[in-house]
């Protein structure tokens, strides 16, 4: 590529930089643990607890054809939840396999679906109800295709407090529905707050990490933040109606689905960043319980992958958690393309071959007309060339001169810009679609292609490299991608007539190699695929025109 389209090129990889740096993990320090929401009143404080051990962990294990999920009693919080089908990444070959889990807290006191009961006017009250012990009515549960099946968990003192979860699988989804009713027992009025809190740590063994953070749609419109602006983000937007909220990386979502229609009072949301990087996030309701008063409470819950058909199966807006970009008008097609061509080739890299040289199809006259518009500029040099000599001292005469010897030529200066611009929206769409789509996740492509949403590496060394992502090998479709890349380079006319200008760019292809070196393989092979056709159509544009033979008179 000459000097302009290559800065066309690199303006669309900043701006594919530029994004993946916006969705970065943010390393800044974290805030502190979440204290009472802002909107409850004050509580009062409590009476101290008893001196004891600990009550014992109790597990309870729920297992569907989608995943494994295991509660502790104590509270009835979130243990684990593994998914079935989804492994985690593998940064050794000889690492076992292992399912994907969602469930990351380096602290068990700190496990997701906690409850707390921010009140006021009860002198004693404690969290005692939400972290004891809640005996289920069974340790196992076990849901076949179809099937749906509830699991109860009740704490009753007998004489305060009385809470009984009931959350509700279906075999099929990855939505459960979790019920919270609530008995006062005692004799004094409780007022205040029930807090719902998901505590989501980074999802280990994932290979989406660059995107993870907050993930809200609020007022149908999609919010992504990183973990340390979560927070102001999601309280800029209080008061707005929330369809979820939850913490999410490229590929996996932990999110709270609000009760939309409650008789408590509207919920209001935080987020919290935590010391692991991830994120508290709080769904807390409006509490009036007077003695002998019940409440429910609905605090439904999604764990699971970003996958399309479970989403939608969800419902809740949850399938606007695959954001596609600037161009999703362009990248949704294209996904649906990929996995038409997917099932009649069963590869997916295969396919995204075929899918790019359709695209290359497609943009075939737009390139072919940019590639003529710099062979006929690369024509002119000389000619600019004496121009800019002649009128070195006048500006103006030195521009008009130069646009009369283009119009003279007809000759568009721009016609091996704007061809390029035009092609910039598919470009960045399908880098999107290849960057997000679930089922590139452990699809192999060829030999040692087997992750096409990893960094393709060859082997792997013993020892580790700077800027590499484990593991470390030989990256051996990123370098013919920066090789290939180097080809056009040396192909492309230079129209600027500078030889200093053109050492200069025949540096970037390995900028852009070692740009792409950690991207995933797909891209890796999009971008080498796109070059090569390149190579090919430049090749055909250059080749010597045929000038008819000229016979002598007679």
């Amino acid at each position: 590529m000459d000097s302009r389209n290559f800065l066309i090129m690199s303006i669309a990889m900043v701006i594919l930089v530029l994004t993946w740096l916006h969705f970065s993990p943010n390393r800044r320090a974290p805030a502190p643990e979440p204290g009472p929401d802002k909107s409850a009143p004050a509580p009062q404080a409590a009476a101290p607890r008893a001196a004891g051990p600990a009550p014992p962990t109790a597990l309870v294990t729920v297992e569907t054809p989608k995943f494994t999920a295991v509660f502790d009693e104590r509270g009835g919080r979130l243990a684990s939840f593994k998914l079935k089908g989804y492994l985690k990444r593998k940064l050794a070959p000889d690492m076992p396999d292992e399912n994907m889990e969602l469930v990351a807290q380096p602290d068990p006191g700190d496990r997701p679906l906690r409850l707390t009961l921010e009140a006021a006017g009860a002198p004693a009250l404690e969290e005692a109800p939400f972290l004891a012990l809640m005996p289920a009515d069974r340790k196992h549960l076990s849901l076949s295709a179809g099937e749906t099946g509830q699991l109860q968990l009740a704490y009753d003192a007998g004489a305060g407090l009385a809470v009984v979860k009931t959350l509700t699988f279906t075999a099929d989804s990855f939505l459960v529905r979790q019920e919270v009713a609530l008995v006062n027992q005692g004799s004094i009025a409780l007022s205040g707050r029930l807090v719902h809190r998901l505590n989501s740590a980074p999802f280990s063994g994932d290979h989406g990490r660059r995107y993870d953070g907050l993930g809200a749609v609020i007022d149908r419109r999609l919010l992504t933040a990183s973990a340390s602006d979560a927070p102001a983000d999601l309280e800029k937007k209080e008061g707005r109606p929330v369809s979820w909220l939850g913490y999410m990386d490229q590929y996996f979502l932990t999110a709270l689905v609000p009760d939309q229609e409650t008789a408590a009072g509207p919920p209001a949301f935080r987020a919290i960043r935590q010391d692991h990087g991830g994120l508290a996030l709080a769904e807390s309701r409006p509490l009036e319980l007077p003695p002998g008063g019940r409440a429910v409470f609905n605090f439904d819950f999604y764990y699971g992958p970003k996958a399309k058909a479970d989403l939608l199966a969800a419902g809740h807006d949850l399938e606007m958690s695959v954001d596609l970009g600037w161009f999703t008008f362009l990248a949704a097609p294209l996904a649906a393309l990929l996995r038409v061509v997917y099932n009649w080739v069963g590869n997916y890299g295969v396919t995204i071959i075929i899918v790019t040289i359709l695209i290359k199809i497609v943009l075939w006259p737009l390139t072919a007309k940019s590639y003529r518009s710099m062979k006929a500029m690369q024509k002119l040099q000389p000619k600019v060339a004496r121009i800019r000599e002649k009128y070195a001292d006048d500006r103006e005469a030195l521009n008009r001169e130069i646009m009369r010897l283009y119009k003279t030529f007809k000759v568009n200066p721009l016609g091996g810009c704007l061809p390029m611009l035009l092609q910039i929206p598919f470009f960045i769409a399908f880098y999107r679609v290849l960057d997000s789509l679930l089922e590139l996740r452990g699809a192999p492509f060829v030999l040692w292609i087997k992750d096409l949403a990893a960094p393709e590496r060859l082997g792997s060394f013993d020892f580790t490299i700077p800027f590499f992502e484990p593991p470390t090998g030989l990256p051996v479709l990123t370098i013919l991608m920066g090789l290939s890349m180097f080809l056009q380079q040396k192909m492309t006319p230079n129209t600027m007539g500078d030889p200093t200008q053109a050492k200069i760019m025949m540096f970037m292809p390995l900028f852009f190699t070692l740009v792409l070196i950690n991207m995933p393989a797909g891209l890796v092979l999009y971008w080498l695929v796109n070059n090569l056709l390149s190579i090919f159509q430049q090749t055909m544009i250059n080749r010597p025109e045929k000038r008819p033979v000229e016979t002598a008179a007679p």
